[in-house]
């Protein structure tokens, strides 16, 4: 094994979910042929004589590694070490989706221990402070995450497929409007001029079907310089839709079909 300061290159990889798939159709205690080549971050580290078990995590799931000392060598790994391993599917005698690796290289050492690795972070204020450990240690946190992104990429599809464009109106603007909302004010310094930060898209859109576009959309940043709760955060995402020679009862119907089909 070859450990570096620097993130190795591991191409050619499978996800988690494929192997730990491809391992469920097999017999407990047995080995499949193909070889696989995953890469992930060890969340889990049991030794039991010469074979060491680790619990690998990608971003498409969890699965566990058998590794045989004889096959890989001494397993110089840490929790939240970043390590690629070669093998084939198997399933523990107990039935555990497993791989049952033949070669493991450790791509990037950590270098600050992890938090509780079996309960995770369970800490809400360093939970909402530090996002990207959050996603680390918590499977749910990484899959709302996974969950977004597909309904923004729905949501793009389906607008697309009536018909609509995609279109990115100024963040900055002379003056802000669309909205009831006190502004971020930021400075232009080769302008000498102030600009604010938009609060809504609508104006810029509206200026769009008066071009000719007749149907436009926008998933975009909005920002409103307003007090901070659960529900509402001074940087947001927000979604506008325009539409000419369509009224409030075809917006009324789009909205339901959108949120039908997101869902």
């Amino acid at each position: 094994m070859a450990a570096t300061t620097a993130p190795k290159r591991f191409p050619d990889r499978d996800e988690v979910a494929a192997v730990r798939a491809e391992a469920e159709l097999l017999e407990p205690g047995a080995t499949g042929e193909a070889t696989r080549r995953l890469a992930g971050r060890v969340m889990a580290r049991r030794d039991m004589g010469k074979l060491v078990f680790l619990d690998l995590v990608d971003r498409s799931g969890r699965i566990q590694l058998l590794c045989p000392l004889e096959r890989t060598g001494e397993v110089d790994v840490h929790l939240g070490d970043v390590v690629g391993v070669t093998g084939s599917p198997a399933k523990s005698r107990r039935g555990e989706p497993s791989l049952l690796v033949d070669a493991l290289e450790v791509l990037s050492r950590i270098r600050t221990p992890l938090p509780d690795t079996f309960h995770g972070l369970t800490d809400v204020e360093l939970r909402y402070r530090k996002r990207y450990l959050d996603l680390l240690m918590n499977e749910e946190s990484r899959e709302d995450a996974l969950v977004r992104s597909r309904m923004v990429a729905a949501i793009r599809r389906i607008l697309d497929g009536w018909g609509f464009v995609e279109v990115e109106t100024p963040v900055l603007q002379p003056r802000y409007g669309g909205a009831f909302a006190e502004p971020f004010v930021t400075h232009w310094n080769s302008l000498g001029e102030d600009r604010y930060l938009r609060i809504a898209t609508e104006l810029y859109l509206k200026r769009l079907i008066v071009g000719g576009l007749e149907k436009v959309y926008e998933i975009g940043k909005d920002f409103r310089n307003e007090g901070v709760s659960f529900k509402h955060h001074p940087e947001f995402t927000m979604l506008e839709w325009y539409e000419a020679y369509a009224d409030y009862r075809d917006t009324m119907e789009r909205i339901e079909q959108l949120v039908a089909r997101t869902a």
